[in-house]
């Protein structure tokens, strides 16, 4: 492995590491509190709402692409900077 690469892969396994230790260490000071029912089906509905958005503009983005709707776009632009086409 190129020294490089080892030096960075230290650096990232230390980083991650001190990053275990600073959450461990911040849970276990964590005083006791407790989450209702309504507070855990709340939860669980932002978690639920987020994927189902992110996963909706994710599809709206990929089906947008294949069929060439962002086609018109580029023509635009290459119109009005042909230097810069792909």
């Amino acid at each position: 492995m190129i020294r490089t690469n080892f030096l960075l892969l230290c650096v990232a396994a230390v980083a991650v590491l001190a990053s275990l230790v600073y959450l461990a260490v911040g849970y276990f000071n964590m005083p006791d509190i407790s989450m209702g029912p309504h507070g855990w089906i709340a939860l669980g509905l932002g978690i639920a709402f987020s994927v189902v958005v992110g996963g909706g503009l994710s599809a709206i983005l990929i089906i947008s692409r294949r069929h060439g709707y962002d086609e018109a776009a580029h023509d635009m632009y290459r119109q009005v900077d042909p230097e810069q086409a792909d």
